[in-house]
C-alpha cells in the first residue's frame, strides 16, 4: 500500500509505465564505488546495459554521510548507504530518499558483530567494557549495537573509548597487538573472517546489530527527491537492474564475489576471506526497520524527536513496480 506522501511518486511511475517504450540512448548514472557491491555486479553482468543505463564510476568516498553529501551536491546520482545516514541528512535539510533496500541483517547473519581475543578481558557483560578500547566509529552502524547494549546494561557509552582506524588491516593489527580490546567487523570480509579462520578469536554472543537493535534492513540506495521527480523512468530501471543482480548474485555467490574481488583489486591470496552477502531480490524497503532507525536516532539525540517522519525517508513505488514486472 502506497502512503499518502508517496502519491506524487506513484503517479509519476504510473504515468510513465503507460507510455509505450521506444529505442533510446543509454542514460548515464553516476555512482561511487562505496557500498556498491550489488551495483558493481549489475554493471559487470550487463543488467544496467539491458535496462538502458550506463554507469559512470566516480571513485570511492567515505562510508555513511560522506557519500550522501556527494548525492545531495549533485556529484553522484545514487548512493548505497545506511538508513541512519539518510535520516541525518534529511534532518539537516537534504531531500534524500531511499528507493530500494540493500543491506539486510538477520539473527543468523547479522551485519556487524564484535570480535575479541579468546583470552581477552571481554566476556559479554556491559560492565566489562568500561575503560576498554573498541574499534567502532561513533554514530554509525559499527557503533550503535554496542552503544545500545551498554545503555541497557547501565553503562554510559562515554565510559568506553571508541577508536576509528583507517583500514581493516589496521584494525586487525590493533587487536592482535592488544592495542584495542574489540573490533566491530563483519563475518563476510576481513578482518573478521580472516581472524576467525586463523583461530584464537571469537565474536561476543548476542551483541550484534540484529539482536540488539532489532532492525532487519540496515541500508539501501538513496537519491534526491528532485532526481526522482525529473527521472522516474531512470530510477525504475536502476532498481530493476539492482533486483536482477541481487537474484543472480544469490544464485551464484562464488562468481559474484569473484567479480567484486577483481573490481576492488583485492589481492588474490585474500579472496578466500571474502564471501557474497545475500541480498533480497525484491528490494522493498521494510517500514518497521525505518521506524526502528527513527527511534534509535531520537533516543541518542542524533535527530530531534519528530523532526524526520519515517514515511519521508523512503518510497517503495519503484520496487513495487519492479516486483510486478512493470
Amino acid at each position: 500500500m502506497i502512503r499518502p506522501r508517496e502519491i506524487g511518486t506513484a503517479l509519476a511511475v504510473a504515468v510513465l509505465l503507460a507510455v509505450p517504450s521506444w529505442p533510446r540512448a543509454e542514460d548515464v548514472v553516476r555512482l561511487s564505488q562505496t557500498i556498491s557491491t550489488d551495483a558493481q555486479v549489475a554493471d559487470e553482468k550487463g543488467f544496467f546495459k539491458a535496462h538502458g543505463i550506463r554507469i559512470q564510476w566516480t571513485g570511492k568516498q567515505a562510508h555513511g554521510p560522506a557519500v550522501l553529501v556527494t548525492v545531495a551536491a549533485g556529484e553522484n546520482d545514487f548512493a548505497g548507504t545506511v538508513t541512519s545516514a539518510v535520516f541525518l541528512a534529511r534532518a539537516r535539510g537534504s531531500k534524500l530518499k531511499v528507493v530500494s533496500a540493500q543491506t539486510v541483517s538477520s539473527r543468523k547473519v547479522p551485519l556487524f558483530r564484535y570480535l575479541v581475543k579468546d583470552n581477552g578481558p571481554l566476556r559479554g557483560d556491559a560492565k566489562d567494557f568500561i575503560g576498554r578500547k573498541v574499534v567502532a566509529q561513533p554514530a554509525t552502524i559499527t557503533w550503535y549495537p554496542l552503544a545500545v547494549f551498554l545503555k541497557r546494561g547501565g553503562v554510559d557509552p562515554s565510559e568506553v573509548e571508541f577508536v576509528n582506524l583507517g583500514s581493516p588491516l589496521a584494525s586487525e593489527q590493533a587487536l592482535k597487538e592488544g592495542k584495542v580490546d574489540a573490533i566491530s567487523t563483519s563475518e563476510f570480509a576481513p578482518p573478521g573472517s580472516k581472524l576467525t579462520a586463523e583461530g584464537g578469536y571469537h565474536y561476543l554472543a548476542g551483541i550484534d546489530d540484529f539482536d540488539v537493535l532489532g532492525v532487519k534492513q540496515i541500508g539501501g540506495w538513496a537519491t534526491r527527491e528532485d532526481f526522482i521527480r525529473d527521472h522516474p523512468d531512470v530510477v525504475r530501471r536502476f532498481v530493476a537492474a539492482l533486483s536482477e543482480a541481487a537474484v543472480w548474485g544469490n544464485a551464484h555467490p562464488v562468481e559474484a564475489q569473484e567479480i567484486l574481488d577483481r573490481l576492488n583489486e583485492v589481492p588474490r591470496d585474500q579472496w578466500k576471506y571474502y564471501r557474497w552477502r545475500p541480498v533480497e531480490g525484491d528490494l522493498k524497503v521494510d517500514p518497521k526497520s525505518i521506524e526502528g532507525w527513527a527511534r534509535i536516532l531520537e533516543d541518542f539525540g542524533q535527530i530531534p524527536v519528530g523532526s524526520v517522519h519515517p514515511e519521508d525517508v523512503y518510497t517503495n513505488a519503484f520496487a513495487d513496480a519492479v516486483s510486478k514486472g512493470q
